[in-house]
């Protein structure tokens, strides 16, 4: 709900109320004013938009407010990745980046879910997110300007051999952030691995 349809709805239901207690009621003004304004504050606060993190909500969180800044912007980098990438239009280097898009976008939808794991991934945020959002977006631009100098020239190749260095970058982030499920699920494998040995010698 926006600001203004709560606010809106607030107004509305204190109005109500007021004129309900004042007029058909008959309560003295200044009671049927304090409780519009208490339904006022109360309707407000009943609206106010829940945001939440991996179903939990940001206050009950520690940190949570920084964190869910950090997953705002990574959102608006992600969005800013796709939407270059559909403009590129050199085959190649459109493929890298929503295959960039892409390794980012699940990044962030697993940190959604996880988000005790966010801290772990700030520096992917603030760094490798927000400069792989910068390089797609400028070659989109640069591409679209149409310039063949050699200066720009140099810099689209550059990128584009940039972005596999960069999707390898996000890839190693998200097994780092995987470490604790990736050694849980070694360690099932060992022990099925053991247990089926010893079922076999038997």
């Amino acid at each position: 709900m926006s600001e203004l349809k709560r606010t809106l709805a607030a107004v509305f239901a204190a109005c109500a109320v007021f004129l309900t207690m004042f007029f058909c009621l008959r309560w003295e003004l200044l009671p049927s004013a304090l409780f519009g304004i208490g339904i006022y504050a109360g309707i407000y606060l009943i609206l106010k938009p829940r945001r939440r993190i991996g179903g939990v909500d940001v206050e009950e969180i520690r940190g949570g407010e920084e964190l869910a800044r950090l997953l705002e912007e990574a959102g608006k980098d992600l969005r800013t990745i796709k939407r270059a990438a559909g403009e590129i239009r050199d085959p190649e280097v459109k493929k890298n980046a929503e295959k960039l898009y892409g390794t980012g976008a699940r990044i962030l939808d697993y940190l959604q879910k996880n988000p005790e794991k966010i801290s772990m991934a700030r520096r992917f945020f603030t760094y490798y997110l927000d400069t792989a959002a910068g390089l797609v977006d400028r070659y989109a631009q640069f591409e679209a300007a149409g310039l063949h100098t050699e200066e720009v020239e140099e810099i689209l190749a550059r990128t584009a051999k940039a972005l596999p260095v960069l999707d390898h970058t996000f890839e190693k982030q998200f097994t780092r952030l995987m470490e604790g499920e990736l050694m849980d699920v070694e360690a099932e494998i060992a022990l099925l691995e053991t247990t089926m040995e010893m079922e076999g010698g038997q």
